[in-house]
C-alpha cells in the first residue's frame, strides 16, 4: 500500500520531530537535546486511501559524562581528612595508553601466528584432508552445483537471469517497493526487512507469492522477526512480478538466479 506520509514523535510530544513524505525515510535529531534516560520512539505510518500504522521503539540516552569517586565507598564509615580523586568520563578526551605496549603485541602475534602455521604445514595428516575436502568441493560443483546466474527450483530446473527482467525490475521495484525496503535494499532496521543478504529470497516461489499476495504473519531475516504486515501487489501484470522478483533475488550483493512470468502466473 503506497505512503502517504510517516511522522515521527519522540516520548509524549504532540507535535512530530519529523514528517517525511518522500523515500528514502531517514530521521535525523539530536539526542543531547533529551535528558539521559529511558526514552520511547512513535513512529506512525500514514497510508494513501486511508488506515494507518503505528510503531514504538524504546531506546536510552547517555550523553552525560561518568563520574566515579575514588578513595570513598559508598556507605563507608568514614573520620579525618579524607583524600579523594573524582574522574569525570570526557568522550573529547584521548584514550589513555594502552598497557600492552604495540611492540609486545606484535611480536606475540607472530610468535602465535607462526607455532600455528607450522603445526598445520608440518602435520601430513592434516594436508591428506585438506586435499580431500578440495577433490569433494570441485566435484560438486561440476556435478551438482548450481550455474552461476541461476537458482534451483522445486523440479531442479535452474532459471538464468534475464537481463531485460532485471533492468525492468529496478523500475518496478523503485516505485512499488523502495519506500519501506530502501533504494539499497537495506530496509528499515526493527519495520521493513532488508533484502540484501536476505537468505529467504533463495526460494523463487516464496518471493513470487509474497510480492503478489503480501505477507500478514510477519518473517524472520537473518535471526531478526519483522512483524510489519506487507500489503500485496497483484495488480502487477506477470511480467512486472517476475521482473520485480528477478531484480531483488540479483541485487546488493544476492545472487539467487532469474523468475520467469510462467511461475508469477502459477503464484495467483
Amino acid at each position: 500500500m503506497p505512503i502517504e506520509r510517516i511522522e515521527v514523535y519522540v516520548d509524549n510530544a504532540k507535535e512530530p520531530i519529523q514528517v517525511l513524505k518522500e523515500p528514502p525515510f531517514k530521521v535525523n535529531f539530536d539526542t543531547t537535546k533529551l535528558p539521559d534516560g529511558d526514552h520511547l520512539m512513535r513512529v506512525v505510518t500514514h497510508y494513501r486511501g486511508g488506515g494507518s500504522e503505528v510503531k514504538e521503539i524504546p531506546f536510552k540516552v547517555s550523553n552525560t559524562p561518568g563520574v566515579a569517586v575514588e578513595g570513598l565507598e559508598e556507605g563507608k564509615e568514614v573520620s579525618g581528612n579524607l583524600e579523594m580523586t573524582i574522574r569525570v568520563g570526557d568522550p573529547d578526551l584521548p584514550p589513555p595508553p594502552s598497557r600492552f605496549p604495540l611492540v609486545g603485541f606484535l611480536v606475540t602475534a607472530v610468535v602465535v601466528l607462526g607455532g600455528v602455521w607450522g603445526f598445520f604445514a608440518l602435520n601430513s595428516g592434516f594436508n591428506e584432508v585438506v586435499k580431500e575436502v578440495a577433490k569433494t568441493e570441485a566435484a560438486a560443483e561440476g556435478g551438482h552445483g548450481t550455474p552461476a546466474g541461476g537458482t534451483q527450483t522445486g523440479g531442479g530446473e535452474a532459471v538464468a537471469v534475464d537481463q531485460a527482467l532485471l533492468a525492468k525490475g529496478e523500475t518496478v521495484f523503485s516505485t512499488n517497493c523502495a519506500g519501506c525496503h530502501q533504494a539499497n535494499g537495506a530496509g528499515v532496521p526493527g519495520v521493513f526487512p532488508p533484502l540484501a543478504g536476505n537468505p529467504n529470497l533463495a526460494d523463487a516461489e516464496h518471493v513470487v507469492k509474497t510480492v503478489i499476495h503480501g505477507l500478514t504473519t510477519g518473517v524472520t531475516v537473518n535471526g531478526v522477526k519483522y512483524t510489519q504486515p506487507m500489503p500485496g501487489f497483484g495488480q502487477l501484470s506477470d511480467e512486472e512480478v517476475a521482473a520485480v522478483a528477478t531484480y531483488i533475488r540479483n541485487s546488493w550483493g544476492n545472487k539467487f538466479g532469474g523468475v520467469k512470468p510462467e511461475q508469477a502466473k502459477a503464484a495467483r
